[in-house]
């Protein structure tokens, strides 16, 4: 009985990584269909741009994409930047009443190009409340960039952009379906079959044990 109570108890164990494999899209713009040089919003140590999430109730955030781009591929090669995820705040700023743009800082992570599209920090365990969030696509000085870009023309728009062009903070870009980028956030769920084996382990599990006591 010892035996089966802990070969049961292994199985277990090792199903649960496989129970949170499964991903969940969170928000998803699509791919931008705009041009690399032309509308682009240019990434550099005085600009930056930032656009908005929401999320319905608490989460756990595996992954945040931005689609990066370059204008000379072979120059930016090797050159870092950032993706930065901040909480909202909600004030006036720039030109649209009642904004709602990033505040604090929540998280960043460094990201270097090497190819345009798809790019940012996976396999994450980021536990998020329900709210607005901002992501953000940033660089500094240190970072080296030169014609980092971040096309636009997507397909589903971001309830708020907003830019950095120096100065303290953010402001609001009113221009949001001009200038929004790509960006997808997807969160980790558990896989209905691993969880109802999960489900039926334990419930196993207590019946061994119960039975052992008595």
């Amino acid at each position: 009985m010892k035996t089966a109570l802990t070969a049961l108890t292994l199985a277990l164990a090792a199903a649960l990584p496989v129970a949170a494999q499964a991903q969940t899209t969170v928000f998803n713009t699509g791919t931008p269909v705009g041009p690399v040089v032309g509308n682009s919003i240019g990434i550099d140590p005085q600009d930056w741009i930032a656009e908005s999430f929401t999320l319905t109730q608490a989460t756990t955030i595996s992954s945040i994409m931005a689609y990066v781009a370059s204008s000379q591929p072979s120059t930016d090669i090797g050159q870092t930047y950032t993706i930065a995820l901040y909480g909202s705040r909600s004030s006036k700023a720039g030109l649209v009443p009642n904004y709602s743009g990033p505040a604090s800082q929540l998280d960043a992570f460094s990201q270097t190009y090497e190819v345009d599209g798809w790019s940012g920090p996976s396999g994450l365990s980021l536990n998020l409340a329900a709210g607005s969030y901002f992501v953000a696509v940033e660089a500094d000085a240190n970072d080296g960039v030169l014609n980092l870009v971040v096309p636009n023309g997507v397909s589903t728009l971001p309830s708020a952009v907003a830019q950095y062009n120096g100065g303290n903070s953010y402001v609001a870009d009113p221009a949001i379906a001009s200038d929004a980028f790509g960006l997808r956030v997807t969160a980790a769920v558990p896989e209905p079959s691993s969880l109802a084996l999960l489900l039926a382990g334990l419930g196993l599990t207590a019946v061994i044990v119960r039975r052992r006591r008595g």
